[in-house]
């Protein structure tokens, strides 16, 4: 079937010759088949038979040298031959030459099958050979086979029976060889080798290679001396041969055996050269095409290397003339045609590879390949090689092509034999001066392609380099999951040879990759994707390729790697879009105008990237991967980034869950990996020569730290942490280390001596909390500067507070769940209270040992300590210290139940008070800031020691409170702590320290702040802890959370009362509107600015603003611009300008310009304020916790007084929110409004409504006066979400009234909320009012809600309102149906009282009806009708479990008829199912009441009968 096609296409072609053979055709493709069943018991073919029937002509094949498949490449050590049957080569042919010597392993008696014990055991290879007997291919059949290009398999398999019927179908050695059949054969293999179609030259050129390695093999000639008696034997049947043999005198050595077979395979694959006049004929007698002599050049070479393949040139009998003849056939394919050079030059390696012998190596070398192939760049007209002089080397070495440098390099890779060479191979080629002559020729081989690169460049790598002997587990890699490192199997490496050798390989990327390759050298050349491809496959072969295996020192890979090479072969690759592809994507329309089309080798420059980590050595792990990093990193810092690859992370272990896994040595490696890669980012920040390349480098030093925060004990996070610190807040080039000090010699014996910068860095007895400050002194002094940019040093402080705060998130991580973290002992507030005091105490370590603050030198400070702020605040910091130190100690003994909050408020204070004081180091004036910003950091630096001092005040207030309760009586003489730390907290938060500054420039204030906020939140926790321990064993502290610390909490968040008072808003945006209004007419050109006419309002509004408008900067150039520009602006003589109607526009324009200007500044203004209110919002977070509610230290009125301020703001933020304009201003604001609106509700509806007030504190009229207040809210409701939160706060409220469901107050509340919402259209009140009473109140609900439901339903006309009347009736009545829960907390707030249920039962007759009524109204809406056959069904559900209820026949038999009458107008199949389910409900009950009915009536007729027999008694 598969030759169907070759059939035809040979029919058409002889057609034009003769007419007759068409008829032949036909019959032989009839009857093929039966034919060939017929011959299967054949042991020899027809004497006619001495063609290819399969293949009468050649078959039309691509022009390419590469013809052969992957697994079977002639140039592809790996295509073994001869290998076994279960070997790794798919085409490899079965071993079935020696069957005594060649035994299996097959002791395993597990695998064999014994049935009887004295039956001979059967060898797998037996049983193998047994059935391949069975199942063998006919011999004819095996030609045909061979030619397969579906499996590589399929042809092995014919290989192996084509032998087998050649050598082993006999049972005796001398009767095995089928010399007729085996003659046939060769000359079928010969001429297969001959033909392009499908696979035949890969198939018929291994069957070659075996059949000859057979014939030349022991177990055929063992009755022969020589080797190659059965060849001559086969011969005599060839008819070339014996033809060859008459016309050649007998003692010719033309007459071996060899010989022969040379000529035979050259006069099979003959063809036309270039030189020849006479044409070659084909077998018809026409003239030779150009395919088929392409077809037979390369079947001579297949053919010469299947011989080379096959071992028998290098037998000690082989003649040596048949070798000289062989490397001169190939020489002459060399000088065919160019693209025949490279094959031809592979073929020579190949050759002389396969010769054992040194001696005929060097005969082969001296006497053919320097004579015909080295010196020899071309041929003359008759093909003859012209000899190029070798006495000029430089000149000769210019005239070398490629291929010639492939065969000398493997000729002199073996340094004994260049002695032996000849002129111009009797001194080595490729070395450090001549590469750069070679580099023309090398670089000439970008033309070939991916995947296959240029045999030249193997023979360089062999060249240079030796593969190492002893196989040893170097090799490590990253595995695929990313894991851990696991060992490779062991493979041998390749070294280089000579360190000399590292010079010429840096002078190949120098000279062929970078200049010529890469276009970097002088002369212009463009670097095209083939050189590109050629520059990469170099790059990875010498750093992460696996094929050779090749592992240079660490030291040269940097030189490799240099920026120029990275830049070119992977950024440049990686950053690049898709260009022509991209082109012809837009013009033919294909996707998205060509998006998302990538460059051409970006799949091929990824593969490598990720090749780059696995290919490290276990004994240079550090060291290597350390050179990868630095040469990528160097190139730029931005690598990962720019290639959206892991490269550098992985090289680095950086991957997310790698470094965390690693145990052992494998972490230790890690470990030491990272410390250098530290130790680089040091040198590469401190050297930086603009902001930039620090920045990065910054960054990469950042991301390793916070990497290394996510496991104690982050000692590169720590290191990281002290350099920042170090080199931001210090000047050190006077620190000394204190050992130092005392072995310091004098001056006078310096002189004249210069020291050596790394002696401090490298004495053992330095301080840990010193080496980040000494080495930043090394590297400035190596460097030659006097201290670190102000920039970077802005950027370094930024950075450092932002990994203190990543560590404090840590440990709040890591605390959560456990009873310790891993950094340090104790809870979350100590931890960090210990590591800003490490922190403090560095800085501190620094300052005594020589280096100097810039803080200090920027603000002059008095020598009297009692006027010297920063003396003082050491002084305040120094006591909180002491006090946390002490509440620790008492936590520790465990003396007292308050301890712990004691030590909780001590250590929150203490670490707030050194956060404030480490931001002190960054109130640095610049010598490039301007007054307004010196101005601003003076008001800082004064602003942080007042919050010290203020902190120390109120540690000390809490002490006295703690000590003497009595203290807690608030009066004129004690002031309540906890108001001042909520005043002071609050103050910080809402201010440039621990907030956002308007307009601030300073880089750092982000990252400070934030970090404040972090401590703020343990002081103001540990403070509301106090208090809440002490109201255990005294009520009267519940009195420090007076009106003065929920005010200020709740308007820190809300804003003031004027900002969220119910008309503000609205008096504001008129004004607004007024000040816009006059604006915009002012714009207008037309408009008359001196006849304009400004309202009382507008005019004072702009008066207050007067200070605003004074800030706003404009340029002042923009107003003559304006001027100029105008077409109709004259000059005056005097060249000033002239008044004139362009000058009104200019200024209208101006006007407008200043307009937008204030409207910027106030926009962030208002995004500053958001945004502090925000971050205040976690104080009330704090205070409404769920552990505070419990212990009720938080009175009635400060909970319930916080609800409607916060409802109130929430109606602000939303109006602004719909006023919002599409200006970009005003958008910058949105995301935070609705971020705030988003946090009040949470804290209406995840704290406060979580809050239960005891029974003896209930306070009816403060809880019925917020919920009045609360009520109105929800009447002004601006959208259902600010209803539902106004909902849930009112039944906050109503949860601290006492007997709630008999206040006539709250069921007005309820009464007017169910008529307003039912009877006004425009009402604000929305139907999750009543949902959440039911929800979280449902006795509250039955017992308000249910009569005005009912009186809603009957009297509104909407159908909404009465279907939504009646849902909401349904829903409280199904609470009458539920089961109780396990939870006792649940059961009480959801359980019904007696009076809800007695409700319930008194209004199941109203309800029925209110049914009844709805369901017989047909003007209902389908869908609303739907609603209320729902709530029927759960009605029904009631009337059914609940037997006591007050509903009879007379309610519910009207009830079903209404049903049934819905269930007949309804076309819907669900709304009749429904219909029918309940109609069956109701009969069941109307049973339950006949039987019930039945039953009194005949207890009351039994009655009288009782009676009168006790009479009679």
């Amino acid at each position: 079937g598969n030759n169907n096609f070759h059939y035809f296409s040979s029919l058409s072609l002889l057609f034009f010759e003769n007419k007759r053979v068409i008829i032949i055709f036909f019959i032989v493709y009839i009857f093929y088949p039966a034919m060939a069943a017929s011959k299967k018991k054949s042991k020899s073919p027809k004497k006619s038979g001495k063609t290819n029937p399969s293949e009468p002509f050649p078959a039309p094949v691509k022009n390419t040298i590469n013809d052969d498949t992957e697994e079977e490449s002639i140039h592809d050590r790996t295509d073994a031959i001869m290998a076994d049957a279960g070997g790794d080569s798919a085409d490899d042919i079965p071993d079935i030459i020696d069957k005594d010597s060649d035994e299996l392993d097959d002791n395993n008696s597990g695998q064999e099958k014994a049935v009887d014990r004295n039956k001979p055991k059967v060898s797998k290879k037996e049983k193998y050979e047994k059935e391949s007997m069975e199942n063998m291919i006919p011999f004819m059949d095996t030609f045909y086979q061979l030619s397969s290009e579906e499996s590589p398999r399929d042809r092995s398999v014919a290989a192996r029976d084509l032998i087998r019927h050649c050598f082993f179908s006999g049972n005796d050695s001398t009767e095995a060889i089928n010399h007729k059949d085996a003659a046939y054969a060769l000359t079928r293999l010969m001429n297969g080798l001959c033909t392009g179609r499908a696979a035949s030259r890969q198939g018929f050129a291994s069957c070659l290679s075996t059949f000859l390695r057979v014939v030349y093999s022991p177990a055929i000639n063992r009755d022969s001396i020589k080797f190659g008696s059965a060849l001559n034997e086969i011969l005599q049947e060839d008819a070339y041969a014996q033809s060859l043999k008459e016309k050649t005198d007998s003692g010719s050595d033309d007459l071996d055996s060899a010989m022969i077979m040379r000529k035979k395979l050259l006069s099979t694959t003959e063809f036309l050269h270039s030189g020849e006049k006479d044409s070659k004929k084909n077998k018809f007698g026409k003239k030779m095409k150009g395919m088929e002599e392409r077809d037979h050049a390369f079947g001579r070479l297949f053919g010469i290397l299947a011989i080379v393949r096959s071992g028998i040139l290098g037998l000690e009998t082989f003649p040596s003339s048949v070798v000289e003849g062989y490397v001169q056939d190939i020489i002459d394919l060399y000088h065919y045609k160019k693209w025949m050079r490279e094959p031809a030059a592979h073929a020579v390696i190949e050759l002389v590879s396969s010769l054992e012998s040194d001696a005929t190596t060097t005969k082969l070398t001296n006497d053919i390949i320097i004579p015909n192939l080295l010196l020899s760049s071309s041929t003359d007209e008759d093909g003859t090689p012209i000899e190029v002089d070798s006495s000029d080397k430089t000149k000769w070495m210019q005239q070398l092509t490629a291929e010639q440098i492939a065969v000398a390099l493997n000729l002199q890779r073996h340094s004994h034999q260049i002695n032996t060479y000849k002129s111009p191979l009797h001194e080595p080629l490729l070395t450090e001066k001549s590469v750069c002559t070679l580099a023309a020729a090398l670089a000439a081989t970008s033309n070939v392609v991916h995947p296959r690169c240029h045999v030249v460049w193997n023979a360089i790598w062999t060249y240079l380099t030796e593969e190492v002997e002893s196989l040893e587990k170097a090799e490590t890699s990253l595995a695929t999951a990313g894991e851990t490192i696991l060992p490779q199997s062991q493979m041998a490496r390749r070294t280089l040879k000579r360190a000399e050798n590292g010079l010429i390989i840096e002078k190949i990327i120098h000279h062929v990759v970078v200049s010529l390759l890469l276009g970097k050298g002088e002369e212009s050349i463009s670097p095209t994707h083939e050189r590109r491809s050629l520059a990469l496959r170099i790059i990875q072969t010498l750093i992460g390729s696996k094929d050779m295996n090749i592992v240079i020192p660490s030291s040269l890979i940097e030189n490799i790697l240099c920026p120029t090479v990275v830049e070119g072969v992977f950024l440049n690759v990686m950053c690049a879009s898709g260009g022509l592809a991209k082109k012809k994507a837009k013009s033919t329309g294909a996707g998205n105008d060509g998006r998302g089309v990538e460059h051409y080798l970006k799949p091929l420059t990824s593969a490598a990237l990720l090749r780059l980590s696995d290919h490290s050595s276990a004994d240079d792990f550090v060291n290597r991967r350390m050179a990868l990093a630095k040469a990528l990193l160097t190139s730029d810092p931005r690598f990962d980034m720019l290639t959206k690859t892991q490269t550098v992370s992985s090289i680095l272990m950086l991957e997310r869950n790698v470094s965390e896994k690693l145990q052992g040595f494998e972490k230790q490696q890690v470990l030491e990996l990272w410390d250098s890669y530290v130790t680089f980012l040091e040198e590469q920040i401190i050297k930086a020569k603009n902001l930039h390349s620090a920045t990065s480098f910054i960054e990469l030093m950042y991301k390793l730290a916070k990497k290394d925060l996510s496991a104690a004990p982050a000692e590169q996070a720590r290191r990281v942490a002290r350099f920042f610190m170090s080199g931001s807040f210090f000047d050190c080039l006077s620190l000394t280390p204190p050992q130092a000090e005392k072995n310091t010699p004098s001056k006078s014996k310096k002189k004249g001596r210069k020291s050596d910068p790394t002696k401090a860095s490298e004495q053992s007895d330095i301080p840990r909390e010193l080496s980040s400050g000494l080495r930043i002194k090394e590297l400035l002094s190596a460097s030659d500067q006097k201290v670190i940019p102000q920039p970077i040093r802005s950027l370094m402080s930024a950075r450092f507070f932002s990994l203190m705060s990543d560590f404090i998130s840590t440990i709040n991580t890591q605390h959560r769940g456990r009873k310790t973290n891993q950094f340090y002992k104790g809870d979350k507030s100590q931890a960090v209270y210990h590591a800003l005091s490490e922190v403090c105490g560095i800085c501190s370590l620094l300052e005594s040992s020589g280096a100097k603050a810039f803080h200090s030198m920027c603000h002059e400070n008095n020598d009297d300590e009692e006027e010297n702020p920063m003396g003082a605040s050491e002084r305040f910091l120094r006591q909180v210290q002491n006090f946390a130190d002490e509440t620790l100690v008492r936590e520790c003994n465990g003396s007292n139940h308050t301890d712990k909050s004691q030590s909780s408020l001590a250590t929150g204070c203490a670490s707030l008070m050194m956060s404030l004081s480490l931001q002190l180091y960054t109130c640095v004036k610049s010598e490039h800031s301007d007054k307004e910003e010196e101005d601003n950091t003076e008001e800082d630096y004064e602003a942080i020691h007042e919050y010290i001092s203020d902190l120390a005040e109120i540690v000390t207030e809490f002490k006295d409170v703690i000590s003497d309760s009595s203290k807690i009586e608030l009066n004129d003489d004690n002031e309540n702590p906890m108001a001042s730390m909520a005043t002071l907290v609050v103050s910080i938060l809402t201010s440039p320290i621990g907030g956002e500054d308007a307009g601030s420039k300073n880089p750092v204030r982000a990252s400070a702040s934030k970090l404040t906020r972090e401590v703020i939140k343990m002081a103001w926790s540990g403070a509301i802890s106090v208090i809440t321990d002490l109201s255990e064993s005294d009520d009267a502290a519940a009195k420090l959370f007076d009106e003065d610390v929920m005010n200020t909490v709740v308007e820190s968040v809300c804003g003031s009362p004027s900002e969220v008072g119910p008309d503000s808003n609205e008096e504001e945006d008129g004004e607004s509107d007024e000040e816009s209004a006059v604006f915009v007419e002012a714009s207008k050109i037309d408009m008359n600015l001196d006849d304009s006419k400004e309202n009382d309002s507008t005019s004072a509004q702009r008066d207050e603003d007067i200070d605003a408008e004074d800030d706003v900067e404009l340029d002042s150039s923009q107003l003559e611009n304006m001027l100029l520009e105008d077409s109709d602006v004259e000059m005056g003589e005097s060249g000033q300008l002239e008044h004139h109607e362009g000058a009104d526009a200019a200024l209208a324009q101006l006007i407008k310009l200043k307009q937008d200007a204030k409207k910027a500044a106030q926009s962030q203004r208002e995004q500053v304020e958001l945004r502090n209110r925000l971050r205040c919002a976690m104080l009330l977070d704090s205070l409404f916790s769920v552990s505070v509610f419990k212990s009720n230290v938080l009175p009635v009125e400060a909970v319930l007084g916080s609800l409607v301020p916060i409802l109130r703001a929430r109606k602000v933020i939303i109006k602004s929110i719909q006023t919002t304009p599409d200006s970009s201003l005003a958008k910058k604001s949105l995301s935070d409004k609705n971020a705030l609106l988003d946090r009040l509700s949470s804290i209406v509806k995840e704290r406060i409504s979580k809050y239960r007030c005891k029974h003896e504190l209930l306070s009816s009229d403060t809880s019925l006066k917020a919920s009045v207040e609360i009520f109105e809210e929800i009447s002004h409701s601006l959208n259902v979400a600010d209803c539902s939160c106004s909902s849930i706060a009112l039944i906050t409220a109503l949860r601290c009234v006492s007997d709630v469901e008999d206040s006539d107050q709250v069921k007005e509340i309820y009464s007017n909320a169910v008529k307003d919402w039912s009877m006004k259209k425009a009402t604000k009140i929305h139907t999750c009012v009543f949902d959440d009473l039911v929800q979280r109140m449902p006795s509250l609900a039955a017992v308000v809600l249910i009569e005005p439901l009912c009186t809603a339903a009957k009297e509104s006309v909407a159908s909404f309102i009465k279907s939504e009347s009646i849902r909401v009736l349904s829903i409280i009545y199904k609470h009458g149906t539920g089961k109780p829960q396990h939870d006792a907390e649940h059961n009480a707030e959801h359980s019904l009282s007696q009076k809800a249920i007695s409700t319930m039962k008194d209004n199941c007759r109203n309800v029925a009806s209110l049914l009844t009524g709805v369901l017989n109204n047909q003007s209902m809406k389908a869908k609303h009708r739907d609603e209320v056959l729902n709530a029927t069904k759960l009605f029904i559900q009631y009337v059914k479990s609940n037997k006591a209820v007050n509903t009879g026949s007379s309610e519910l038999v009207p009830l079903k008829e209404a049903l049934e009458f819905v269930t007949n107008e309804s076309k819907g199949s669900g709304t009749k199912q429904l219909c029918t389910q309940v109609i069956e409900v109701i009969a069941e009950v109307l049973d339950t009441i006949g039987q019930e009915t039945t039953t009194k009536a005949a207890k009351k007729g039994k009655t009288p009968k009782k009676s009168s027999k006790k009479a009679k008694k």
